[in-house]
């Protein structure tokens, strides 16, 4: 796994807390290598972190685990994961849960088998080396008390002080060594929050739609700003500015809804899935067209591509449909957070698979679209001043 992926949350969920789930929750605590993994016993207060994308993962030890365990029953473990989530995200799920429930097996192989053993072979060995403790003991204290009485009960007490540690380790071991060729294993069952898809395509579409969307909206807000330096001689700019925004957002609708119509004929969804996408595909488009558009405002025109394409390339590092927020470093944490593909492609995935807690990414890009009137309103009333088409104005002609 990549190294980040250790960030991931996971939560194991001991509803039993008896002492073979106890060991086995401790266990998988000391043995997964993740650095946020935590132990709780709220179900559902679990489930809405998973939801909400606060953990990724939930290990669930139910109750009646021990009980099971120690009547010889087939024990189950439940697990719960969202597939709402990012392709490596998924795939880092499904490697967790055969590693947990190997580890868990192993785990019980000790914790039911060893026992029987050690409390059959405990009586016998202990037995064996009192008598022979004690042969010993009374033969040299005879021989100290030069043939007089001795305490047999505290010449017992002091021999089993000093057998019955060793004992132990020798019960242990043998019965360890007698639970080996012996295999216990645990059913289990995953709860999927969201899709359960049969392939890839929920997972995939949602970025390839954001990032077709971002690049397609990013050449046309450059050349509508080209278009904007060279028709506001003939309109003025804020006439000409106000013909760009109603432009932006018919642009956004339009392209939306030919995006969400050519992705159904791929993917199936029904009818409130499709609007959900909709809504929120048309909200994408305009922050990004508000976004690049001040962008190409503030650099007249073409040469803003020199910060627009590094930034788009950003974005899909950052956006999430490969890599968790949770694994990326604190750069392109920033990045997910402050820019718009992120939040489409998580706004796609909750919409995809009927999941709500969207109004931090819808509230994310409401703010991108604010920014970018702004910055570009900004640039329009101190820049562009000019009264004579020339240079980059003059590269797409309008005439009076």
């Amino acid at each position: 796994m990549p190294t980040n992926t250790k960030n991931l949350p996971i939560v194991i969920v001991n509803q039993d807390n008896q002492q073979i789930s106890n060991k086995v929750a401790s266990g998988l605590k000391d043995n997964l290598p993740f650095k946020h993994l935590t132990v709780s016993s709220n179900l559902s207060q679990t489930k809405h972190r998973i939801e909400v994308r606060k953990a990724s993962l939930a290990v669930v030890i139910p109750a009646g685990f021990n009980k099971d365990v120690r009547a010889g029953k087939q024990p189950t473990l439940n697990f719960v994961v969202n597939n709402a989530n990012s392709m490596l995200q998924t795939n880092v799920n499904q490697s967790l849960i055969s590693r947990v429930q190997s580890t868990v097996n192993a785990q019980l192989t000790q914790q039911s088998l060893v026992g029987m053993y050690a409390k059959q072979l405990a009586p016998k060995m202990m037995k064996t080396a009192m008598q022979a403790g004690m042969k010993t003991a009374i033969k040299k204290a005879m021989v100290a008390s030069k043939g007089q009485a001795v305490n047999q009960k505290k010449i017992r007490q002091q021999v089993q002080a000093q057998v019955q540690p060793k004992i132990e380790k020798q019960v242990m071991a043998q019965a360890t060594k007698m639970a080996a060729p012996f295999n216990i294993t645990a059913k289990s069952s995953t709860d999927t929050m969201g899709t359960k898809q049969p392939n890839m395509q929920h997972q995939m579409a949602p970025m390839f739609i954001s990032m077709g969307q971002y690049l397609g909206l990013m050449i046309a807000s450059v050349i509508s700003i080209m278009t904007f330096m060279s028709v506001r001689f003939i309109g003025g700019k804020w006439k000409t500015f106000l013909g760009l925004q109603i432009t932006g957002v018919i642009t956004a609708f339009v392209l939306a809804l030919i995006t969400i119509g050519a992705m159904r004929t791929l993917v199936s969804f029904d009818g409130s899935t499709f609007n959900a996408l909709l809504w929120r595909n048309s909200l994408y488009d305009l922050s990004v067209f508000e976004l690049t558009s001040g962008l190409a405002l503030l650099g007249g025109g073409l040469p803003s591509l020199l910060v627009q394409m590094p930034l788009f390339i950003l974005q899909i590092l950052a956006g999430g449909g490969t890599l968790p927020r949770a694994a990326m470093t604190s750069f392109y944490k920033f990045i997910s957070q402050n820019t718009p593909m992120y939040q489409n492609i998580y706004n796609s995935f909750n919409a995809m698979a009927g999941l709500g807690n969207s109004g931090s990414l819808d509230q994310t890009l409401w703010w991108i679209v604010l920014a970018g009137l702004v910055f570009g309103g900004l640039a329009v009333a101190i820049g562009y001043r000019g009264t004579k088409r020339h240079g980059l104005a003059a590269v797409i002609p309008a005439k009076f």
